[in-house]
């Protein structure tokens, strides 16, 4: 295992993908290489390990499961939409996780060559909500239509009451450089447990992450 990352986040099983431009333009040894996208890389692309990246993570995980069932997703041939606004909360950031893992693009993504490989405008922002009691997201194949509409409720996330006030107590010491003594590592321990709980035990998921998949319409 590296030494440069906590261990837990190494554990975090891998987002498989195909890259069908990248193989067309060389970039693999051989035809039918299969990637692994990690939650380190997430963090490396995000620059930070949060709930946020770790729920932006888990959803796209969740959905490509469903939407591929048995089969590995295709980077690229995936539609994004986030219901809300780029500056609004979080829902930029987790946005970007979305782009980095499937390859979909806002306006300023690839263009594609000639008719196929286009990321541009894959990914969408749309303010209306479809469920005002949790950041939901859409995730479409573009081959055949099939749609996951994730609802994430990060408030639903079991987690201390107790230590989330002590987080958010040493969070403000840290930013202003006020710590005493081990409260920097006390925050971080306290940081990091919520993502490990997100990520690995994953206790009550199923209240606050949903899945629900839909056939392309006739």
């Amino acid at each position: 295992m590296s030494d440069t990352f906590r261990n837990f986040l190494e554990e975090v099983k891998p987002i498989k993908f195909k890259e069908p431009l990248a193989e067309t333009l060389g970039a693999f040894a051989s035809e039918g290489a299969v990637l692994d996208y990690t939650f380190i890389d997430a963090v490396k692309m995000a620059g930070h390990a949060c709930p946020t990246v770790a729920g932006a993570y888990l959803s796209c995980q969740k959905a490509m499961e469903a939407l591929y069932p048995g089969e590995t997703p295709v980077r690229g041939e995936i539609a994004v939409t986030v219901y809300g606004e780029p500056d609004e909360g979080v829902y930029g950031v987790m946005g970007q996780v979305f782009s980095f893992l499937t390859g979909a693009a806002p306006a300023s993504g690839f263009r594609g060559l000639g008719h196929k490989f286009k990321r541009k405008d894959l990914l969408r922002f749309v303010p209306k909500k479809p469920d005002p009691q949790a950041m939901c997201f859409e995730f479409r194949r573009l081959d055949n239509g099939r749609t996951a509409l994730v609802r994430f409720s990060p408030q639903r996330i079991p987690f201390p009451a107790e230590k989330g006030a002590r987080m958010g107590e040493l969070l403000e010491k840290v930013l202003w450089e006020a710590e005493r003594d081990n409260e920097k590592q006390e925050f971080q321990e306290l940081w990091t447990d919520k993502v490990k709980s997100m990520l690995l035990e994953a206790i009550d998921i199923d209240k606050w992450l949903k899945v629900e998949v839909k056939e392309e319409l006739e």
